[in-house]
């Protein structure tokens, strides 16, 4: 066992090298239930990292819904891997002797320690810094045989790039520098490189899911979303890896603290528990801004027009500043797929799929967006999705998925004209 039992794990936020801040102490009672603790010089900070938590205050704060993130309080699960990295972490410790369901949340919280995203960070901490240059081909190859359930000589590189990251595709946390060069990216960036995400394709996406997605991200970015900086790097065979620069690090070694909604609310992210409306009013209690409100109504925008149904409430996320006030963070995993059932995760006026243009503006309406602003909104949106054949030559998608995309794209805007 990584935490001996009745050991608690020492959480702090890492802003940065010289700018760390014990938060607390988190440990399970005797019903495996988490409770947490503010360290002194949190209380005496009042940072409130989850905004929908009172002010930091002394005594103990147990987990609102512990069924949902096995005992955990929804922040601190937001850090735990999940599909890929939970792949990842039990084929490596089924190769040491471990069994994973002998494992705590409080072990594997450990396991991630520093390498997670955004600013927290756990102790006792197993990261290790790494500065080797990163074949992504082999990183490819070696992911596709975890999840075929292949053994694979990168398997120790796999859970050391990438298994504390979230999401169903396997991916990497590599570090770029301007001459293109490549190293691992889990633990401190050196200088004069920036932190990267790369994906990779598993076994139920289109051979050119990379070239698919970093089309998206374009045609994204023309819908007036904010998205971060995106790439597709060359592979040695087959189309490329999309790449995309982490939001939750900044200049030098610097770090931004990111919560997802699901986090935020306590709520379980597979489930469709709640409607896009609701989302955008925790936008609103979140952030204050009705900036940030429009922000998603775009976004909300998007997904419809652009079929991207796997808009669950982990696929969007809060950035916190550190002074603490807090903003919607950038898109991501942006790209075609189907939902539950083929319908969306939220849903649009009591739709989850077949969504309309009236849909939209009702929506609008409970979201406070103006409705002049909330057309202008939907006809940007609809004019970037005319282009898509545009963004999808630039990365060479194939004519098969080319032709599978704007299929589904003619459907969802056509009840949007």
């Amino acid at each position: 066992m990584i935490v001996r039992p009745g050991e608690p794990l020492h959480v702090s936020l890492a802003f940065g090298p010289e700018d760390q801040v014990r938060l607390g102490r988190l440990a399970l009672d005797r019903r495996f239930v988490a409770a947490f603790e503010y360290d002194p010089s949190a209380l005496a900070m009042g940072l409130r990292v989850q905004p929908l938590w009172p002010p930091p205050a002394p005594g103990v704060v147990f987990a609102q819904q512990p069924r949902v993130f096995e005992g955990l309080h929804g922040i601190f699960a937001d850090s735990l891997p999940d599909a890929w990295g939970r792949a990842v972490m039990q084929r490596r410790l089924r190769r040491e002797g471990i069994a994973y369901e002998q494992l705590s949340v409080l072990d594997r919280l450990a396991m991630v320690g520093s390498a997670g995203a955004g600013v927290l960070v756990y102790r006792p901490d197993r990261s290790e810094r790494d500065v080797d240059l990163v074949d992504l081909d082999r990183l490819a190859d070696g992911a596709l045989a975890v999840l075929e359930g292949r053994d694979t000589d990168a398997l120790a590189e796999l859970a050391k790039l990438g298994g504390s990251s979230g999401g169903a595709r396997p991916k990497v946390l590599v570090a770029r520098n301007a001459d293109g060069r490549i190293i691992a990216g889990n633990a401190e960036i050196p200088d004069g490189y920036e932190a990267w995400i790369v994906k990779f394709r598993s076994r139920h996406d289109v051979e050119d899911i990379g070239p698919l997605e970093a089309a998206y991200a374009d045609m994204a970015r023309a819908a007036g979303l904010a998205v971060a900086p995106t790439t597709l790097l060359p592979a040695h065979r087959g189309p490329g890896y999309f790449a995309t620069k982490r939001f939750d690090r900044g200049p030098g070694q610097s770090r931004h603290h990111v919560l997802s909604a699901a986090a935020i609310l306590d709520a379980d992210w597979s489930i469709p528990s709640i409607d896009a409306s609701a989302l955008h009013r925790l936008v609103r209690q979140v952030t204050r801004n009705q900036v940030d409100v429009d922000a998603m109504f775009r976004r909300t925008v998007f997904n419809v027009a652009a079929h991207n149904r796997d808009d669950h409430l982990k696929q969007h996320a809060f950035l916190m500043a550190r002074d603490g006030t807090w903003s919607l963070a950038p898109a991501y995993d942006l790209t075609f797929s189907g939902g539950p059932g083929g319908e969306h995760y939220l849903a649009v006026n009591g739709r989850g799929t077949a969504i309309g243009t009236e849909d939209l503006l009702a929506l609008a309406r409970d979201a406070d967006v103006r409705p002049r602003r909330a057309r202008a909104i939907i006809d940007e949106v609809l004019a970037a999705i005319t282009r898509f054949r545009a963004f999808a030559s630039t990365y060479g998608v194939s004519a098969a998925t080319l032709a599978s995309v704007e299929t589904g794209l003619r459907a969802t805007t056509a009840t949007l004209s």
